[in-house]
């Protein structure tokens, strides 16, 4: 494996410990101011598959998760067992900070993974909502109780505790923390969905993952494992997908990925997404549904920051998101 090992960090950017138990993805992983152009290039194989039902978050799916979609205004009967929708009903709107709310171990359903919970304005009001997972760096490592603020120094629940997700970006945002050293295994993260599953209004047609540095290794890893068993389409950002390519070869591409890097990344090498992704364009049987790579020139190991606050807005990765539905 290629990735640095062992450089620390400070609060602002990510570090890594002990090697990882990943399938042999390093964790050698240090901060990076982000620096160079935001623009990045982007190249996909291909094409995005737009579910068969209205593609409007909130909206309620016939039969859990089946039958035709209603929009987030309008009554409509089909969300939860065809119960009725109330558009007015379940949580406020107003700034996205107060529906965030810090879930630690054992506080939620039992659960064994300290995590953030976001809800989007009007959750719980008998309709099925997209799901977001968001897998941080090693650096927000923790013990799931008193040092889930660690979590929120990046990407998605970083955001979300600025007041900076708007409202119509309708995803349950699950930001979960992972205990001890290296990166979160295949195992801990198909228990954390269904974990997801069997406590919240979730649309099993469009459930998302996303990942930086750490994060996104262990994502590319479970995804290695699982393909599209679950996720609908993942973002994975400054990761190293080698090895779940190794592992499940074009079977992959079955998920629709976009992975982001920096090319002067110094911690997890580049190559780490270039070359999986340069895999995955090649497969035939089966092909890549959606695979996409975008390089920022110039920029280290941070090209989370540009990714997930669409400083570029060409990289609009939620709405690419949206665009893929599980059939």
């Amino acid at each position: 494996m290629v990735c640095a090992l062992g450089l620390g960090c400070s609060d602002a950017d990510e570090e890594m410990g002990s090697p990882s138990e990943m399938g042999g993805a390093a964790n050698g992983l240090s901060g990076g101011d982000a620096g160079g152009s935001s623009s990045g290039t982007t190249t996909s194989a291909g094409s995005a598959t737009a579910g068969s039902s209205s593609v409007i978050p909130g909206g309620g799916n016939a039969g859990n998760g089946g039958g035709s979609s209603a929009g987030a205004s309008g009554s409509n009967t089909g969300g939860m067992g065809g119960m009725a929708i109330d558009p007015n009903g379940g949580a406020p709107a107003g700034p996205s900070k107060g529906r965030h709310t810090q879930r630690p171990i054992g506080s939620k359903g039992g659960n064994t993974a300290g995590y953030w919970e976001y809800l989007p304005p009007h959750y719980g009001n008998g309709a099925l909502y997209p799901l977001l997972v968001f897998r941080h760096g090693v650096g927000e490592n923790g013990n799931g109780m008193n040092e889930l603020t660690k979590v929120a120094v990046h990407g998605p629940p970083k955001l979300i505790e600025a007041n900076q997700w708007p409202e119509e970006r309708k995803f349950v945002v699950l930001s979960v923390q992972h205990p001890g050293g290296g990166c979160p295994s295949p195992d801990e993260m198909d228990d954390f969905f269904t974990f997801a599953f069997d406590n919240y209004d979730i649309d099993p047609t469009r459930v998302y993952l996303t990942g930086l540095s750490c994060g996104a290794i262990g994502s590319w890893n479970y995804l290695g494992d699982h393909t599209n068993e679950t996720v609908a389409a993942a973002v994975l950002v400054c990761g190293d997908g080698r090895p779940a390519f190794s592992k499940a070869g074009c079977n992959l591409g079955k998920v629709p990925i976009w992975a982001f890097h920096g090319d002067a990344d110094k911690s997890v090498l580049p190559v780490g997404s270039t070359e999986t992704v340069a895999n995955l364009k090649a497969c035939t049987d089966p092909a890549a549904v959606d695979t996409k790579l975008t390089v920022y020139p110039g920029v280290p190991h941070d090209s989370w920051t540009m990714t997930y606050n669409l400083s570029n807005p060409e990289n609009d990765i939620y709405a690419w998101l949206m665009t893929h539905q599980k059939q």
